[in-house]
């Protein structure tokens, strides 16, 4: 009982294993098709310097993953140019010098060229005249990369946000100007703006899990300079941007002089975000950054270390910034609030309907376990089961003892072995054309063995088939109705087997047939399925009549399927729409093993009051025959009892073992000249402990394994039985903290760069897109 247990929750791990792997794949392929593209971002590395001038020098370091793509007739396109496109504004970016693209792959450093379109161009040109190569253009109007951009000329002049707006109210009107502080007009649409492409051309390439490249630049005009700080907006990656980003790494360095209590940096990033101070400024880490998402970093620092800055406006900021900044946390907080008890709300659900399932499933199983046995100890029995062998057939399963799978094998077995048992039939080894000529309904089982002893035949060849006798009682006027046999002492399942073979006489015209001939012609039998489903249900039937076990509530299969339904729709949830791979699998793991687990330990049947006797008999007649060579008071062999207790052996599914203990107390079946003296008129027995070299595998074999051996060679069109044998939490809860509303429970990061980041202020310097041709 023990092992079967230990059986059972190793099975349980097994099957969790699966379903949970099913799930986050799912899972995975949801969150992956709502994020999808052609051209991804493995990593985004950025190491900035904030220079005197509060120009930025930067260098970014890209690992790009790069899919097969098809055109409209599915044709393969390589890529050939990978880009990069920034806004300059006058109040933010004025201008983007000193750029350089290495390929960090092959180690080689990209020259400049004029911008080209590689859409129209052979890849053999493309590969010699193009690739291997950097450029720069404005695409402010026609978003192509075909005008070269200088940065000599075509920078953007410093201009402060008073005399950028004073300047556009001019050239736009009220509406257009209106239209523009509401956020509806495109940066490339205000006079001040220009859109720059930075791109380097590749060699034609389909596909490539990672390329690396290394860009620098300086970005002019970044910072303003007001009487007290001196601050910038930088948005590295903006709303434009179609890449995905794995994970982006960020590290700002500020002037030297500059330290934490004369600097101030926030954050503003809605994804799952890390932050930190380093020695001389600031860094953090976005992960799963998705198209459409932005990042800014606000930066103010005190204007001892900052010279000759252009951008320079005669006002205060510091408090003024310090101020906003904590506004839009406060508000994004408050935002974010509600949203954050919800998830929390629903995490807490998961677990508290897992826990719930979980215990009540597990119970219900425990319960039906305990019902499911005998109460107290089992006493060994040598009497016959008082029940028919198709009987004891499904009632060992049901109690547990074996698994619904050998169950029609063992009720055929032991009901054939029955009808051998009563003289109605016999059953000898190999084909029937070996015995033409012989009266098999004279003859003795010792006959038969001597016979095939003396025609040499292999026992691979004896093996492949079995032939059945019909003896004249089977036959008999009296019995030529299948379905009244009283007389032959009979029970409605024997019934029904020996009608099965009786329709195989009729199609064959002879009593003696084996298996292939049998096949052969139920081949052509439609109705032969009935037959069999008749016959099963008469063992259920009979094993009914016994009252001796009922159905069990199947209430922890009920709470161990829900278990699984829920750890599966909420493991589909986190990891599509949240993305939270841990959460996942601390609530959904537990949930479907213990699911799965109430649903392997529950039994399907409970033992009645009045089955106690019953199923203890069946019980301790199993465990006298597998214990029979202990028992020190054996008597002389009785062959036609022991025929008989390899009848309900079969059908107990431990012939195998029986024999073995029925060659350890009576040594003598092993000698098969005993056998042939003593043993030919119990069939079942004589042809089970036949040796091999007669028999081989057949029906001695196959009965010792358990399964009847005689239906080896197939028997199909009655179905296989008879074949061969008859598997972001912590931020979250943070947000749905108790919201300040004048509490002072809500203080801010002020500036300090810690707690991650928040939403709210968008439009930095750059807005970053990136993207491939």
């Amino acid at each position: 009982m023990k092992n079967r247990v230990w059986l059972s929750m190793l099975s349980s791990l097994m099957w969790t294993f699966v379903v949970c792997a099913l799930v986050f794949g799912v899972g995975f392929l949801i969150a992956k098709d709502a994020n999808s593209s052609d051209l991804e971002y493995r990593s985004l590395d950025y190491d900035v310097h904030v220079q005197e001038n509060g120009d930025l020098r930067i260098k970014e370091t890209v690992d790009i993953t790069l899919h097969e793509r098809t055109d409209s007739d599915d044709n393969a396109i390589p890529w050939k140019q990978l880009y990069q496109t920034y806004t300059l504004n006058a109040a933010q970016l004025t201008n983007i010098t000193d750029v350089s693209v290495k390929n960090l792959t092959t180690g080689e450093e990209y020259t400049q060229i004029e911008p080209k379109q590689p859409k129209y161009m052979p890849s053999t040109q493309w590969d010699r005249e193009y690739a291997n190569h950097w450029y720069i253009a404005d695409v402010t109007y026609n978003g192509s990369s075909t005008k070269t951009f200088d940065p000599a000329v075509d920078g953007l002049e410093s201009r402060t946000r008073t005399q950028m707006g004073e300047d556009e109210r001019a050239d736009m009107g009220g509406a257009d100007a209106a239209a523009d502080a509401d956020g509806d007009t495109k940066p490339s649409d205000r006079p001040h703006d220009k859109t720059i492409e930075i791109g380097w051309n590749i060699p034609g390439t389909y596909s490539a899990d990672s390329m690396r490249f290394e860009i620098t630049m300086t970005w002019e005009g970044v910072t303003t300079q007001y009487n007290d700080v001196s601050v910038f907006q930088w948005e590295p990656f903006g709303t434009e941007n179609e890449t995905p980003i794995g994970v982006a790494h960020i590290n700002v360095t500020f002037p030297e002089g500059v330290g934490r209590d004369d600097s101030w940096a926030w954050l503003h990033y809605t994804g799952n975000a890390k932050t930190e101070r380093t020695p001389h400024g600031i860094a953090c880490t976005a992960y799963n950054v998705k198209t459409g998402q932005y990042l800014d970093i606000v930066a103010m620092m005190t204007n001892a270390p900052l010279h000759n800055v252009v951008r320079q406006v005669d006002a205060n900021a510091k408090q003024w910034t310090i101020d906003d900044e904590t506004r839009q946390e406060r508000e994004w907080h408050d935002k974010q609030h509600k949203t954050a008890v919800i998830r929390v709300c629903i995490w807490g659900a998961i677990a508290l309907a897992g826990a719930a399932l979980s215990f009540f499933g597990i119970r219900a199983a425990l319960r039906s376990r305990h019902k499911a046995k005998l109460a107290g100890d089992v006493a060994y029995s040598r009497d016959v089961p008082p029940m028919t062998p198709g009987a004891a057939a499904v009632l060992w399963t049901k109690i547990g003892r074996v698994g619904v799978s050998s169950q029609m094998s063992r009720e055929m077995a032991a009901t054939m072995m029955s009808l051998i048992d009563k003289k109605l039939i016999a059953v000898y080894p190999g084909e029937a054309k070996r015995y033409a000529g012989v009266d098999l309904s004279r003859v003795t089982s010792a006959d038969v063995a001597r016979l095939i002893a003396s025609s040499g035949a292999s026992a691979r060849k004896l093996a492949k088939t079995s032939t059945i006798v019909l003896m004249p009682r089977a036959l008999g006027e009296t019995v030529t109705d299948g379905y009244s046999r009283t007389e032959l002492g009979l029970c409605t399942s024997e019934r029904r087997l020996l009608y099965i073979l009786l329709e195989a006489y009729k199609r064959l015209h002879t009593p003696v047939f084996d298996i292939k001939q049998m096949n052969r012609e139920f081949s052509k039998w439609t109705d032969g399925h009935e037959e069999l489903d008749f016959f099963k249900r008469a063992c259920e039937h009979e094993c009914d009549d016994l009252d001796a076990v009922q159905p069990a509530k199947a209430t922890a299969v009920t709470f161990g399927v829900f278990d699984i339904l829920i750890a599966v729709l909420a493991g589909i949830y986190l990891m599509a729409f949240e993305g939270n791979l841990l959460l996942a699998c601390c609530l959904c793991i537990p949930m479907v093993l213990c699911g799965i687990l109430a649903c392997v330990l529950h039994k399907n049947y409970e033992i009645t009051d009045s089955g106690q006797r019953t199923v203890g008999e069946l019980v301790g007649f199993e465990r006298y025959l597998e214990d029979f060579s202990t028992f020190a008071d054996r008597e002389v062999l009785d062959v036609t009892l022991w025929g008989k207790y390899l009848v309900y052996a079969a059908a107990l599914g431990v012939s195998r073992k029986v024999l073995q203990q029925l060659a350890t107390a009576y040594p003598q079946v092993n000698d098969a000249s005993w056998l042939d003296d003593n043993a030919y008129a119990s069939g079942v027995l004589f042809w089970s402990a036949r040796p091999s070299t007669i028999v081989g595998s057949s029906l001695g074999a196959a009965v010792a394994g358990g399964s009847f051996g005689a239906f080896a060679g197939g028997f199909t069109d009655f179905g296989t039985q008879l074949s061969a044998g008859m598997a972001s939490v912590q931020s979250t809860i943070a947000a749905a903290a108790p919201s300040s509303s004048g509490s002072g429970g809500f203080s801010g990061s002020g500036g300090s760069f810690s707690g991650g980041g928040f939403g709210g202020s968008s439009g930095g310097s750059g807005g970053g897109s990136f993207g491939g041709r």
